[in-house]
């Protein structure tokens, strides 16, 4: 096996896709293909950053006293939230933003909110 990652197996055909496919399409065959490529960036990015996402839950998870394994922490958070359950305190918040940081640097780096986000949130997270 080659010292290769999957990370820039994935980047390497993204950036064929983009490069070399894309400028000879046009159209619906085009944007397919763009799309293609930027599911390929986010598998990217949730191999190199999805661990600590899911480091962060069982974190979360364990202070909460839920088992990771069964339960969808965010999911189970946000019901929690709604219903009264839980309050929002210090730890919580901190998680969440963590979190929210984390999920967009996976989905959509670009977005500007990241940005925003990082500069707002980047001490208190």
């Amino acid at each position: 096996m080659s010292a290769t990652t999957s990370v820039e197996l994935l980047s390497a055909v993204r950036l064929f896709l983009r490069e070399q496919v894309v400028p000879e399409l046009d159209g619906f065959k085009a944007y397919n293909t763009r799309v293609a490529a930027n599911a390929l960036g986010i598998v990217a990015r949730e191999l190199e950053l999805g661990g600590g996402l899911a480091a962060l839950d069982q974190q979360m998870a364990a202070e909460l006293g839920l088992d990771a394994e069964v339960v969808s922490i965010p999911g189970h958070i946000a019901l929690a939230l709604r219903d009264g359950q839980i309050a929002v305190d210090k730890k919580l918040l901190s998680y969440l933003r963590k979190r929210t940081l984390l999920a967009i640097a996976i989905d959509n780096p670009k977005y500007s909110g990241l940005q925003q986000a990082r500069a707002r949130w980047g001490e208190l997270a």
